[in-house]
Order: structure tokens, then sequence, then C-alpha cells
């Protein structure tokens, strides 16, 4: 790698690290902290990277060079300078494999999930960027969503509650989810607290398209149609943090989401959830595996349906 990057200095770590997409709206300061627990590694070609099976306790961001990589997260596929290697896979804690071996000579600056972990812990505003990037990315992938889908977590149907959910109630319906399951009761108790139940009947409109975001609904039961301004639509059923990724990301509505049925959620606040993940780690640490988890999984989703309609076209020539 004659000519290349040999030595990164600190400096020079948080320069390059403020061009990588996932890093990219942190502050100088934010960077640095970064950029401190960076470490300079060198593959030569040919050297197998991480194999699936291992562990996973690290990610890298490519600095100079190729790696060819195939796994949930990036597919299969080479990644070149400025782009990281199973930052996803970590924080999802995803247990599909990863396989990436370099493909030439390549420098990458390594960091460890337990340094990564620490910095998110102490500086909260860093946790938050890479939750608003998670969203964002999403986001921009959701936009494409195939007309007539249908987003609800498995087993969440439910008859409409025949009375005001209790604490009890709130309480049972956040266990659902991934992100409380584990967490600490008195956590749940106050986040319980601190939503408020919604009723609607059919044909009402939520929100249009381009009103400002803020807040989620956490659907209980009946189903919400959502209608894009190209005409496709997209349909939410219980289980479904209606709103969420444009909250988090703090961008506007992208749809106009409308009651077909009668509807029951919970409402929160995205302020007020943010508040409870900066004075609780871990309840943080597994909503953004959450938000990785999905991604992956949006990512694979797309992937396969971009396989799909190149067959359908190349099927369609062959006639």
């Amino acid at each position: 790698m004659e000519g290349k990057i040999q030595y990164v200095s600190p400096f020079k770590r948080a320069l390059y690290l403020k061009r990588v997409a996932p890093l990219r709206n942190l502050s100088p300061d934010q960077l640095a902290l970064v950029a401190q627990q960076a470490r300079e590694r060198f593959f030569a070609r040919g050297a197998v990277i991480h194999r699936s099976g291992d562990a996973l306790d690290r990610f890298h961001i490519v600095v100079d060079g190729r790696i060819a990589v195939r796994s949930a997260e990036h597919g299969d596929t080479t990644l070149r300078a400025e782009e990281t290697l199973g930052l996803l896979t970590l924080l999802a804690r995803w247990q599909g494999g990863l396989d990436a071996v370099a493909d030439v000579d390549t420098r990458t600056l390594e960091i460890h999930a337990d340094d990564l972990y620490e910095v998110f812990e102490d500086h909260f505003t860093i946790l938050h960027n890479e939750i608003r990037t998670l969203a964002s990315r999403t986001l921009e992938i959701r936009k494409n969503t195939p007309t007539g889908a249908y987003f609800a977590p498995r087993g969440q149907d439910a008859p409409p509650p025949e009375r005001e959910l209790d604490l009890i109630d709130r309480l049972q319906y956040l266990r659902r989810g991934p992100i409380f399951r584990n967490a600490n009761i008195d956590v749940l108790l106050e986040l319980a607290n601190r939503t408020q139940e919604a009723h609607f009947e059919p044909g009402v409109t939520l929100w249009e398209v381009g009103n400002p975001s803020g807040y989620l609904y956490a659907l209980v039961s009946g189903n919400v149609r959502c209608t894009l301004p190209d005409g496709g639509w997209f349909r939410c059923g219980p289980g479904y943090p209606l709103g969420n990724l444009e909250s988090q990301c703090g961008a506007p509505r992208w749809y106009e989401a409308v009651t077909e049925t009668p509807v029951v959620a919970m409402r929160n606040k995205t302020d007020t959830f943010l508040d409870m993940l900066e004075d609780h780690f871990e309840m943080a640490r597994e909503f953004l595996a959450a938000m990785a988890t999905g991604l992956i999984r949006i990512l694979v989703e797309e992937r396969e349906r971009k396989a799909n309609e190149e067959g359908a076209r190349e099927a369609v020539g062959g006639d």
C-alpha cells in the first residue's frame, strides 16, 4: 500500500471519521471521543477479518483497500473506503453470521464493542446520533414500501379492549415488545404513566403528509391505512409503533394516516422517551439493538425484492 495512509494520528482519525456516514453529524469534540477508541489495523490480501460462527465484538471502518463481505447486513458485496464493516450486526447482536476477507491489502480503523458502548453510556448525544442515523436509513427504505404491505409484529392481533387500559394493561402491552421485555419494572412504570391512551373511530385522519412529527401511536388494536403522496399505501396493525421513524430522526410525516377500524393506541412523545433512554442506558442499548435489527431485516427484504424484480425482468426479456 505504498503511498497510502500508513499511520493514522488521532487528529487524522477524527477528520477521517467525519466522512463516514454514521458519524457525519457528530461535533468535533464528539468525533474526537470516538477517534480515541479507534485502533489502526492492517490486513494483507486474503486475510480473514471475520468468519461466520465467531463472536463479533468489534467493527471496522475501511480507510484504504477493499473487503469482500457476505452477511445479512451487507449482502454479498465489496466494501471500500469510508464504509463500515459489521456495525449494524454488532449493534443488533445479530446471530446470522458475517464473513469478511481482505480483497486487497487493506487498512481499517477498528473499534471494540466495549469501547463503543462505554462512549454511548457516557455521552448520550453520541448514542442519540446513532439512533437518528438508523431511523433515517430505515425511513429512506420504508418510503419505497410496496403497496399493500402490512406491518405488525407476529402474534399481536387483539380485539379492542372493552374498557380503558389500566396501569397493568399498559405494563403487559409494553412487555410484549423486544425493547421492554427485560426492562426494570420501575422504568416500565414510569413509561406507562407517561403514555396517553387514545381511541379513534374509523375514518379519522391522524396526520397528513408534511405535518410535524415528534410523537408516535403504539397500536394496541385496530388498523391504520397509510397513503403515500404517489398513491401507494400500506397498513399498520396492533403492536406497530406508528410514526416512530420520522419522529426519531426529526423528519415530517411522510404519509397520510387514516384509521380503517376502531383503533386503541398509546401515545408517547419522542422527547419524553429519549429522556428515559438517557436515564436508563440498558433500555437505550435494547432500543438501539431493536432499531439495528429492524434495519437489517428491511435491508434483506429490499435486496430480495430487487432480486425478484430483476428476475422478473429477465424472464420477460427471455420470452
